[in-house]
């Protein structure tokens, strides 16, 4: 046992590890949640970030099909 005893070390990982908690929850894409962050699960915000994702990869197929057909 530390001895300042638990509190003194719990309050020093807390202030230590406050940047990696928030990056963790609010930046950091998740791969368990479908590459979303903890906190966008947490909001609800999953369908419409799956949306807006399908929105984006259809409208790249759409370009790559154009392109391809200019090409050719």
């Amino acid at each position: 046992m530390h001895p300042a005893g638990n509190a003194a070390i719990a309050g020093r990982c807390t202030a230590s590890g406050g940047g990696y908690v928030e990056h963790y929850n609010n930046v950091r894409l998740n791969s368990a949640v479908g590459y979303i962050t903890p906190k966008d699960i947490l909001a609800g915000r999953q369908a419409e970030i799956h949306a807006q994702r399908d929105r984006k990869l259809e409208a790249a197929r759409k370009q790559r099909q154009i392109r391809r057909q200019q090409a050719a």
